[in-house]
């Protein structure tokens, strides 16, 4: 079983199951959920792959691949476009919205498990490589946690820690609370000169505490709300690290 779901928009039930059950057999954690709720979920859950009708009929799939794209949580998860449509107009629409991939209906249970494992496969590869562009350097800084508690952004919860290391893509984190892989965090690192607030998600964790009962989580860092959080992150990671220049 895969750390990560694979998520299913689509609005007919009847195709769902046979999906979740095809992926589920194949050894996927899978979700399902209908047009409306397919965005709001994906931030949720962050899925490794995302599987779209392109035609659904409340909202425009095509706009929803758009959306995902756009959007600075969501847009490196791999999109596979599905449409019962044998128009290539179809084909080259869900490919300039910015979907990966693309079946078309009806398709087989082997196709399936075939296309989604190159599409986690690819997610994967593109984390690890996102990973090795920005070497990580050895650091202890105090870090707050701010947790989304159910569908309510304006309810959280503070979960503090501290750093183990930090590159300008992601930090190793020791918690003492286990956080899902997909959750996302408003993180605040309490730097020597000042404070920076940061937007993250949980990319892994370990299974097993250490002797001091902290849990590792690796972390991947979206976007800083602030560019002034930015410029100050960036000068830190100069002076740890002053044979890479991260300062703007």
């Amino acid at each position: 079983m895969r750390k990560r779901p694979i998520l299913v928009i689509d609005n007919d039930p009847q195709f769902c199951q046979t999906v979740a059950a095809v992926l589920t057999n194949a050894g996927f954690d899978v979700l399902t959920v209908p047009d409306e709720s397919g965005i709001k979920e994906s931030r949720a859950v962050q899925p490794a792959v995302i599987i779209l009708d392109m035609m659904m009929p409340a909202i425009e799939g095509v706009d929803t691949c758009q959306r995902l794209k756009q959007d600075p949580v969501l847009r490196d998860i791999p999109v596979i476009g599905i449409t019962g449509s044998a128009d290539s107009t179809n084909v080259e629409r869900a490919f300039s919205a910015g979907a990966q991939f693309f079946l078309p209906k009806p398709f087989g249970a082997d196709s399936l498990v075939h296309m989604v494992g190159l599409a986690a496969d690819s997610a994967e590869r593109f984390t690890m490589m996102r990973h090795r562009q920005h070497p990580r350097f050895d650091t202890e800084v105090p870090v707050r946690c701010l947790v989304l508690v159910g569908d309510d952004k304006n309810t959280t919860r503070e979960v503090a820690g501290q750093t183990g290391n930090a590159s300008l893509g992601g930090l190793l984190l020791f918690l003492f609370e286990m956080l899902a892989p997909g959750t996302v965090l408003s993180i605040q690192l309490r730097l020597p000169e000042a404070s920076v607030t940061a937007d993250a998600t949980v990319v892994w964790k370990s299974p097993h505490p250490r002797s001091d009962g902290k849990i590792a989580h690796g972390i991947r860092l979206l976007r800083f709300p602030r560019e002034a959080d930015l410029v100050q992150y960036r000068r830190f990671l100069s002076q740890i690290a002053p044979d890479h220049p991260y300062s703007l």
